[in-house]
């Protein structure tokens, strides 16, 4: 009696052929759940912008400190300077420097992070280079 261990080479050959194919399948859906959760995290990112530069204009200390009416702004979250206990707020809010949040960003094309300031209390955020549902030719993400 012979006594054989293993596999052979074709029953090898097989599952590596279907393994491939699972594969092929498989990778487009993964590809869109990645760039899903990359735009969902930078959607959180704007809505966390949002809420510092608000919280910031809202309080009194900065408003005083500054002297700055703040009615005009629109342009990346770095140029940002309406004051040093403006920016300062705005940073400790976020935990991080206006300069480090580019990095933060996930998206497909991603670079930076606009900050629109419209009136004493409305504050729009965009990121303009990316796409909202991480398709070429999309809406960028923009938060109200």
């Amino acid at each position: 009696m012979k006594n054989n261990k293993g596999f052979s080479l074709v029953e090898l050959i097989i599952v590596i052929a279907i393994m491939a194919i699972l594969v092929g399948v498989m990778a487009p859906q993964l590809i869109k759940y990645i760039e899903k959760t990359n735009v969902s995290s930078d959607t959180q990112l704007c809505d966390t912008v949002k809420s510092a530069v608000t919280t910031a204009i809202m309080d009194p200390a900065v408003i005083n400190s500054t002297g700055y009416a703040f009615t005009n702004y629109n342009g990346d979250i770095t140029g940002l300077d309406l004051g040093g206990e403006f920016v300062d707020s705005v940073e400790e809010t976020l935990g991080c420097t206006r300069a480090e949040l580019a990095g933060k960003l996930k998206s497909k094309d991603a670079t930076q992070i606009n900050v629109i300031i419209a009136g004493s209390n409305s504050v729009h955020v965009t990121i303009p280079n990316s796409h909202a549902d991480g398709k070429d030719g999309a809406d960028p993400i923009y938060v109200d």
